[in-house]
């Protein structure tokens, strides 16, 4: 993301240092906080049993079309039945660094394969069933939430030095 006012930003991390990298850091926690309660909302529908989706002719098998069998809006959603794949998700922020007056900031949320062996089929799909892929899709949904956390959260600070 393009940061305006470049040459301040870059004065009040020479001025400021440690207390804008740890802002940094906060205002990342905050936005990767906001797309984590989309991932978890969209990996927890509890709509349909087994018995229900084999009742509906198997709504994400390959044969329906790229997105299947539309049930619910986004077709991504993901029915939660032992709990697996929630518990797998990781979230996280990597600290900021400052590199050739860049400034490096990053967060993730990711699948713990040893936990939930299924979340790389579920999200890449098989021979058989399409894929949903629940990250992107949930990013996609709240990417005006995070750009607004990260623009406003960052702007905000910067103005206070000026």
């Amino acid at each position: 993301m393009p940061v305006l006012g470049q040459e301040l930003v870059a004065a009040n991390i020479t001025r400021f240092g440690g207390g804008f990298i740890k802002h940094v850091n906060k205002v990342m926690k905050t936005a990767i906080d906001r797309l984590d309660i989309e991932v978890t909302k969209n990996i927890s529908e509890t709509t349909y049993s087994l018995k229900d989706l084999a009742m509906m002719d198997h709504p994400y098998a390959k044969r329906h079309g790229t997105k299947g069998k539309q049930i619910h809006d986004p077709y991504f959603k993901v029915h939660q039945r032992t709990g697996k794949l929630k518990s797998s998700k990781k979230t996280g922020v990597i600290p900021a660094t400052i590199s050739g007056g860049n400034l490096k900031a990053a967060a993730f949320i990711e699948m713990v394969a040893a936990k939930a062996p299924h979340a790389v089929f579920v999200l890449f799909g098989t021979s058989k069933m399409i894929p949903r892929d629940f990250l992107r899709g949930s990013l996609d949904i709240v990417k005006r939430d995070v750009n607004d956390i990260l623009k406003l959260g960052l702007r905000d600070f910067v103005f206070r030095f000026r």
